[in-house]
């Protein structure tokens, strides 16, 4: 018999419903605090659909969330040939449970339990089922998730039931995370205690900067955090990152659309020198046709292994509504990953001082990149965009731009220590008439006010100057940054 704290006990025959024999990653993940407010609600409890690439922690979070709770966890893989899968076409909730209860012969308490379709992209019927516990068994608390879950609800025939269900969506651990994995709770605290003005000591800089570099080389998967936590080995983490990408490629031949594996590796063994650029698909293979080139990005954005970063016109909020579908660059799922498909040597990025020099600035475009796509709201589609114009005489493109919770317009750029030139923020912030920009770097952060005149006319603005590290306080600290008036000089710097 197998002892679980509480009231719980589970036959040996039955080592899935506990994960038996897969390790749960025992670090912390903010997720996690979203998922336990979930599961403690007693009314108006929606069930849960988790989204997210392979390999992100999803099954491994609801396992935790069972674990924290102390509550029973029904963990079904829709993968395997389950008797009750012919309950579902009924749409009869109360059918299913009882089915499940036969088969592997338990009593399910709705009180303290957790029903887990994991792997459900295999068994599509589950996901029609999710609104019918909502609208007939609310008691249940339901969770559904998949590797290609993506897939599934992008076919005609399936429609998300909207109001329905929650959403909750899960990318690689973000830097504060991989920081309390490996125990390095008081540059958690400082970062999350810095505030605009404030001088930082140079050797917490110094350690703080070094800490984003091992970000980098290690990433945000869990497997490759989990073990660097254990062992500190870049070499055990290159062995386990390399296994996660082969996963990938192997995955192509279960894709459901209409790019052939062999393409959708083209793509993806090209994406790492398509990085930061408007993608242009005569870039990755010319003799292939754009629309063919076009399926296969699309197959691997569902599949979450990339995402994309549309331009927008960025006149105001929301950034969506003037989104332009036809220009996109790409990110791609970890830096982590994104280091080893570029075969960069892990010892040699810990060593250097300024990760924006690194292969032409895209592990430090990356970085931000990745921790801006998911600064939202979990519950919220991740998203992100860019601003260019591209004029013939006067061509400009920001890295990214953000809004704010003032519903201010916010261009981020990724430049290298405090020389790199900003003429297409300028460019933007004069003719957008912005108050506010952002840059990251490696330099400590510092605020400027700029006011001058220019051959676009006066420039009056702000730039907030962070370094890589604080990026994912960057919310807090706009919200504290109000709009210059024209008066006093916080700063002065040659922006080029």
């Amino acid at each position: 018999m197998i002892d679980i704290p509480g009231y719980l006990t589970i036959l040996w025959q039955l080592p899935l419903l506990l994960g038996v024999g897969q390790e749960a990653q025992v670090f912390d993940r903010s997720a996690l605090n979203d998922l336990e407010m979930w599961g403690r609600l007693e009314a108006d409890r929606k069930p849960l659909l988790i989204r997210g690439a392979r390999q992100v922690g999803k099954t491994t979070l609801v396992r935790l969330l069972a674990q924290r709770l102390g509550f029973q966890l029904i963990e079904l893989n829709m993968e395997k040939p389950w008797r009750f899968s012919a309950s579902l076409d009924a749409l009869n909730p109360q059918a299913t449970i009882e089915a499940i209860e036969f088969e592997l012969n338990i009593d399910i308490d709705p009180s303290r339990s957790i029903l887990f379709f994991d792997e459900v992209q295999a068994c599509p019927a589950a996901l029609p089922m999710l609104r019918y516990f909502y609208e007939q068994s609310p008691e249940y608390r339901v969770i559904a998730t998949g590797s290609l879950l993506e897939f599934v609800l992008a076919e005609p025939e399936f429609s998300i039931p909207v109001g329905r269900i929650e959403l909750l969506h899960l990318g690689p651990l973000t830097f504060e995370e991989f920081l309390r994995a490996i125990g390095e709770e008081k540059a958690i605290t400082h970062i999350q205690h810095v505030l605009l003005g404030d001088p930082v000591a140079q050797t917490v800089h110094e350690k703080l900067n070094h800490l984003v570099r091992m970000f980098t080389i290690v990433g945000g998967m869990p497997e490759s955090v989990e073990s660097f936590a254990r062992v500190r080995s870049y070499k055990a983490i290159e062995k386990i990152k390399s296994g996660i990408i082969e996963t990938f490629r192997l995955d192509f031949n279960k894709y459901h659309g209409k790019a052939a594996p062999r393409l959708l590796t083209i793509v993806f063994d090209a994406m790492p020198r398509l990085l930061g650029k408007k993608l242009i698909y005569a870039r990755i293979d010319s003799t292939y046709r754009s629309g063919e080139l076009g399926n296969a990005v699309e197959q691997l954005s569902l599949a979450r292994i990339l995402a994309k970063v549309f331009n927008c016109h960025a006149n105001g909020i929301p950034l969506a509504a003037e989104r332009n579908d036809r220009f996109f660059k790409i990110l791609a799922l970890d830096t982590g990953l994104l280091l080893t498909q570029l075969k960069l040597l892990p010892t040699e990025i810990d060593r250097v001082e300024e990760i924006n020099f690194v292969n032409r600035g895209v592990l430090a475009e990356q970085f931000i990149g990745q921790h801006l796509y998911h600064l939202q709201p979990a519950y919220r589609e991740p998203e992100l965009y860019y601003w260019a114009r591209e004029e013939r005489s006067a061509a400009a493109e920001v890295d990214y731009v953000i809004a704010d919770e003032h519903g201010r317009v916010v261009p981020v750029e990724v430049k290298a220590g405090s020389t790199g030139r900003l003429r297409s923020l300028q460019i933007m912030v004069h003719e957008k008439s912005l108050p506010i920009a952002v840059r990251f770097c490696s330099e400590p952060p510092t605020i400027f006010h700029e006011v001058r005149e220019t051959v676009m006319g006066k420039i009056d603005f702000k730039l907030i100057s962070l370094p890589h590290y604080l990026v994912q306080q960057l919310p807090r600290l706009l919200a504290g940054c109000t709009e210059p008036d024209g008066s006093g000089n916080l700063g002065s710097e040659n922006l080029g």
